[in-house]
């Protein structure tokens, strides 16, 4: 069968599965991706290998991340942390920029730190916060992982971008720069105003009494003073800015220190994502112990154990996603797809946006977009005269749409933030995807001005 038709069968047989019979995401993924390989024609032997590396190659990905940082947010949460830094940043901001104050959030600590593990540490905020605020849960993890998602694929020193970047022989100063000039609007926009709108939306009974008893909490003193038997808003922060801070001193000695250097070497073993969330979770669970043991009635070990018995769904419907990912990426989607948007005769700018954003959905990977993306369309624009600044971040904006359920990053939000398929597709697919028109919308603005801009030509 033809791949692009193959692929509409599968998608539909996924999303009909997920939404209309409520199947489990990791049963659907792995079956789905099964179906595909059979459509396509995929001989068995090859289907087990694909489907057993894609498992594979997620899980040493993200596998521990998931793992530590799972259990460094239920800490948080648990301890009754998150409640606390929750009421901090209402005292702080109030409720009318409680969205923009997530959204910022999120576009801040993305920059530095891995999608996955930046998400799974900030997401129990989002519950904490709700839980003051009475808002939409869908609402906030609209404003998380807009901003998370955009400096993810945009802005450099992120892999992605950063690969972008050096392929087309852009320069990473600039390349930053005007990364975060094309994506903070886009996250701002997307983010905060579009989470605003997503709770206004819910239903009148809904907003009348969110309304009510949000203006009772936040009327009431009391119930936002400081809580001396929770760990502060203070501590907390400092908590979660640990483990960011450790990856992003790895990241100025990797470019500053000499690579004999003992203190790189240091710091690129604990600045390393997986080894700075596990130190992150031990000293959590030290610092928070004594007011973390007494509410779970056991010790820390025992605590850390069962945590992490509540990861296996995760880990399966992220790594049944990959599975199914491999699939299509082995298929020859890609290259089908890359053969048919080459017909319509795009003008380039418009085919590398569009191509980035196809296969991010067709594979499940923003970076495997951008790499192919690049491969494909980079050196011919560039030859055509078009800045590579520019060329390079109208893939990367390409990359941040269409999060579907092909993509680990999707099932985030509805595993950590109880999110159904539903409303999984409100707070994230539509809004990344009208945030990467928006960032595209800013980059044809600087190719208008790339002959005076600096950087640019």
């Amino acid at each position: 069968m033809n791949v692009l038709l193959a692929f509409v069968i599968t998608m539909a047989i996924l999303l009909v599965a997920l939404i209309k019979f409520k199947t489990s995401p990791g049963v659907a993924l792995f079956a789905c991706a099964i179906v595909m390989a059979m459509l396509c024609g995929m001989p068995l032997n090859d289907t087990l290998g694909y489907l057993t590396s894609g498992f594979g190659a997620i899980m040493s990905s993200i596998g521990l991340l998931i793992i530590f940082g799972g259990i460094f947010g239920m800490m948080l949460g648990d301890s009754g942390g998150m409640e606390e830094l929750a009421k901090g940043l209402l005292r702080t901001f109030g409720k009318k920029n409680d969205m923009l104050a997530l959204n910022l959030a999120g576009y801040i600590v993305s920059i530095p730190v891995y999608f996955g593990s930046a998400y799974i540490t900030l997401s129990p905020l989002v519950s904490s916060l709700q839980k003051f605020t009475k808002k939409k849960t869908a609402a906030y993890v609209a404003a998380l992982f807009t901003g998370l998602l955009l400096t993810h694929c945009v802005v450099a020193p992120t892999p992605g971008p950063l690969a972008v970047a050096g392929q087309i022989g852009a320069n990473v100063g600039w390349f930053i720069i005007y990364g975060i000039l094309v994506s903070l609007p886009a996250s701002l926009l997307c983010g905060w105003q579009y989470a605003n709108v997503m709770n206004r939306r819910s239903s009148k009974e809904d907003r009348a009494a969110g309304k009510a008893a949000a203006e009772e909490i936040l009327n009431d003193a009391e119930l936002l003073k400081a809580d001396p038997s929770k760990p502060s808003a203070g501590l907390t922060l400092g908590l979660i800015a640990f483990p960011i801070v450790l990856i992003i001193i790895n990241s100025i000695c990797s470019v500053m220190l000499p690579e004999d250097s003992m203190l790189r070497i240091v710091f690129n073993f604990v600045g390393n994502n997986n080894v700075a969330l596990f130190i992150a979770m031990l000293v959590t669970g030290v610092v928070l112990h004594k007011y973390l043991v007494p509410k779970v009635s056991e010790t820390l070990w025992k605590y850390i154990d069962k945590v992490s018995d509540s990861m296996g769904n995760i880990l399966m419907v992220i790594g049944c996603g990959n599975c199914f990912g491999m699939i299509l990426q082995k298929s020859g989607l890609g290259e089908a797809l890359v053969e048919l948007l080459s017909s319509f005769n795009f003008p380039i700018l418009l085919l590398a946006f569009a191509l980035a954003m196809i296969i991010r959905a067709a594979v499940g990977s923003a970076t495997v977009a951008m790499l192919t993306t690049m491969s494909i369309v980079g050196p011919s624009a560039v030859a055509m005269g078009f800045s590579p600044v520019v060329v390079g971040l109208a893939i990367c904006v390409g990359t941040v749409g269409l999060t579907l359920p092909t993509d680990a990053a999707f099932w985030l939000p509805a595993r950590y933030n109880d999110l159904t398929v539903k409303e999984a597709f409100s707070a994230t697919t539509y809004s990344t995807t009208l945030a990467a028109f928006v960032a595209f919308g800013v980059v044809l603005l600087l190719n208008m001005f790339a002959g005076v801009l600096p950087g640019l030509f």
